[in-house]
C-alpha cells in the first residue's frame, strides 16, 4: 500500500508560496538588482542539498510528469551528477582528515559546478513549477549562519547592505515538516526528518515503506510532534533572532533595527 504524503505536501507547498511571495517582493522593489530571467542557468550548476519533504515532493512530481525516453535521459543525468557529487564529498572528507582549514574546504566546494539533471538541452528547467526552495531564492540576498550570499550575476554588490532572506529559518521549517513526516509514517529512523540530499539522489530514490523504515505493528509507536517553526524573513523585516526575542520595542521599531540587513561580503 502506497504511503500518503498529502498532508505534508500541503505544508511544503505553503512554504513554497511564502518563499515565492518573498522573491516577488524583491523583484517588485529591487527589480534592477534581480537579474533572473529565462535562459539563465547559473543556479542550475550550484552544489546544494534539499530536505526530505522537498525530495519526496519533487520525486512524486517527477514520476507523475515523466516517462519513456525523456525519463530515462533525466535518470541518466541524475546518475552522472550523483557520482560527481559523491566524488566531491569523498574529496572533502579526505581534506578534512588531512587537517585542512574548514574555510578553505568550503571555498573549494562553493566553486564546484555540478549540472542539475533537470536542466534540459535548451538550458531550461524541466520541472520549473516544482523546483527546490534554493532555486526559487537564487538571485536575491540570503544569509546562512549569519553569512550573506548572493548570485554573482545579480546587481547586489559586495560590501553593501540589503534586506536578506534567512535561509536558516526556511531550512528549520522544512526540517520541521520532515520530522512530522517521520512520526506520521511511523518510521523507525529517528533522524529521518533531518536528512539532506542532492536533487539527483532524490530523483532516483524510491520512497517506499522499506526505504523510509516504516514500523510494523509490533514495533514502538511514533514520538511527540516537533516544535512550531519560525517565520521567513521578508525584505525589510527583522529576523527573529536572540536580539528580537529580548527586544522591548514595538513592531514599528523594526523599520530601523540593524538586524534586518546583512552586509554582503562582510564578516
Amino acid at each position: 500500500m502506497a504511503l500518503d504524503f498529502t498532508e505534508y505536501f500541503k505544508k511544503y507547498e505553503a512554504v513554497v508560496a511564502e518563499v515565492d511571495a518573498v522573491f516577488d517582493k524583491f523583484e517588485k522593489e529591487m527589480g534592477e538588482q534581480v537579474k533572473c530571467g529565462k535562459g539563465c542557468s547559473d543556479c542550475c550548476h550550484a552544489l546544494f542539498d534539499i530536505t526530505l519533504p522537498e525530495a519526496i515532493y519533487i520525486n512524486a512530481k517527477f514520476n507523475e510528469k515523466f516517462s519513456g525516453m525523456e525519463r530515462s535521459t533525466i535518470m541518466d543525468r541524475a546518475d552522472a551528477a550523483d557520482r560527481q557529487i559523491h566524488k566531491l564529498k569523498r574529496k572533502v572528507f579526505k581534506a578534512s582528515q588531512e587537517g585542512r582549514p574548514a574555510q578553505e574546504i568550503l571555498l573549494e566546494v562553493s566553486k564546484a559546478r555540478v549540472r542539475c539533471p533537470m536542466l534540459d538541452d535548451n538550458d531550461l528547467c524541466s520541472i520549473y513549477e516544482h523546483r527546490p526552495i534554493t532555486c526559487r531564492l537564487y538571485g536575491v540576498p540570503t544569509s546562512i549562519g549569519g553569512k550573506a550570499h548572493s548570485c554573482s550575476l545579480s546587481g547586489f554588490e559586495g560590501g553593501e547592505k540589503y534586506p536578506t532572506v534567512n535561509m536558516d529559518i526556511i531550512i528549520d521549517k522544512l526540517i520541521g515538516i520532515g520530522r512530522e513526516m517521520q512520526k506520521g509514517i511511523n518510521s523507525r529512523y529517528k533522524e529521518l526528518g533531518d536528512m539532506l540530499l542532492p536533487l539527483s539522489m532524490a530523483l532516483v530514490t524510491e520512497y517506499d515503506e522499506h526505504y523510509l523504515g516504516v514500523k510494523t505493528k509490533e514495533e514502538a509507536p511514533a514520538e511527540k510532534k516537533a516544535a512550531a517553526p519560525q517565520e521567513i524573513v521578508a525584505p525589510g523585516a527583522a529576523p527573529k533572532g536572540d536580539a528580537c526575542s529580548s527586544c522591548t520595542e514595538s513592531k514599528s521599531a523594526c523599520e530601523t533595527c540593524e538586524t534586518k540587513t546583512v552586509v554582503l561580503g562582510g564578516e
